[in-house]
């Protein structure tokens, strides 16, 4: 059961550090380590239990080994060792043994602990049996309400593990929802984010919607109720995980603007407000903004050059914006056609006369006997829609537009 955590360098420097310090027989691997483990799930972080100075000995690791310190928590004394590509956490053993500490502890699946010498489980509260049955049960309710972050830990679980959660749980996760405002909202977002993260999450936020979790984690007027929008988030998730559906040319999104793409479906409307609510980067705050924006503007499309200045607006968001817009969509995917031919229209006509750009500038406009003012910025932004359009393909053309246009004061058909 073991013979992954026997194999891995990290695990193995830490005992050796330990040992030099005699401290390896009062020290423990536990919580998510421990569960991940024994769900033979890849090992990214270690978390260690350990009967002495967890902060000083998490500072002394990090120079012995290269590794950058963090100070995760000094209330409870929690330093986080960053190497490679793992984390190492060292706490500070609670309550004065191994069994007290467990008993501070979130779900009975994290309240497990292993010795250093991979010879005993210590397992007081049947957290092996609760993984078996693939459970999240609480240890106890006064621990929910000493860091509410634990009842959106509880639906983190659920969304990455797979796990359901008892009912008397998921009770207690309702009745204290409320404690989560006191929390960091900077917290609050890494856990919604890790949820979000998942390919399939609808499953997760729906029952976070049944249980009124959002109505805690965000402020809101009570003339506007939050009603997230979970059909969309369905059909988002359904072209996300097969993109080549409705796209020819999709190229995988980054993480984080899956993310806020996510989010914004969501949210709709309200997803700008909310989301400075959990303190974004300004990046995911601008983002959000525009995938809203997009999502109104895509909606007013008529003509051909509305299709031009819809993508001109929004070409460094283009995938993320269709994307958005066919989750919010009525109709969905059954038109999805009309997303489509936004796409065909950008690879195959757009992007072609893009090279053609500029076609005419400020000086030629001048030379027609126009003066400098705002309209030589209006001229030219109207032929290079026109260019991109495809209605215009040479500077002739372009100055017989704007001689009928402007000149002649007769507007085009």
């Amino acid at each position: 059961m073991f013979e992954e955590l026997i194999r891995n360098p990290y695990f193995k420097e830490v005992v050796n550090f330990l040992k030099e310090k005699e401290l390896s027989k009062h020290a423990y691997l536990v919580g998510g380590s421990v569960r991940d483990l024994l769900l033979r799930r890849d090992l990214k972080d270690l978390d260690f239990a350990i009967d002495g100075d967890s902060l000083e000995l998490a500072k002394e690791f990090s120079k012995k080994t290269g590794g950058t310190f963090v100070l995760l928590d000094e209330v409870f004394s929690i330093g986080r060792v960053v190497k490679d590509s793992i984390t190492i956490d060292f706490s500070r053993l609670s309550g004065g043994s191994i069994e007290a500490d467990l008993s501070e502890r979130d779900f009975t699946i994290n309240a497990i602990a292993l010795t250093l010498s991979l010879d005993r489980l210590i397992d007081p509260f049947e957290g092996l049996k609760d993984i078996k049955n693939k459970t999240i049960k609480m240890v106890n309710e006064e621990n929910l309400k000493v860091d509410p972050l634990r009842i959106l830990r509880a639906y983190r679980f659920h969304a990455t593990l797979h796990f359901e959660i008892n009912h008397n749980t998921r009770d207690a996760l309702k009745r204290n929802a409320h404690l989560i405002k006191v929390t960091a909202k900077e917290r609050v977002r890494e856990e919604l984010w890790k949820i979000l993260s998942e390919d399939s999450c609808a499953k997760t936020v729906s029952m976070m919607v049944k249980d009124e979790i959002f109505k805690s984690l965000f402020k809101t007027s009570d003339l506007l109720p939050l009603n997230p929008n979970l059909q969309a988030l369905i059909i988002l998730e359904e072209i996300l995980n097969n993109p080549q559906k409705v796209f020819k040319y999709y190229k995988n999104l980054s993480s984080n603007t899956i993310l806020c793409l996510k989010f914004a479906v969501l949210f709709g409307l309200y997803s700008p407000s909310l989301i400075k609510q959990i303190k974004p980067s300004k990046k995911e705050e601008r983002f959000v903004e525009k995938l809203i924006e997009a999502g109104d503007r895509v909606k007013k499309i008529e003509t051909l050059i509305d299709k031009v200045r819809f993508i001109r607006n929004y070409e460094n968001i283009l995938y993320p914006a269709l994307i958005y817009g066919i989750s919010i969509d009525p109709l969905c995917l059954a038109r999805a056609w009309f997303y489509r031919g936004i796409e065909n229209f950008y690879r195959k006509v757009y992007l072609r006369n893009k090279r053609k750009l500029p076609l005419i500038k400020g000086e030629d406009i001048l030379s027609l006997g126009f003066k400098p003012s705002p309209l030589v910025g209006e001229i030219i932004e109207r032929i290079e829609s026109f260019v991109l359009a495809g209605k215009i393909s040479n500077k002739q053309q372009a100055i017989e537009e704007i001689k009928n246009r402007y000149l002649l004061k007769i507007s085009p058909p």
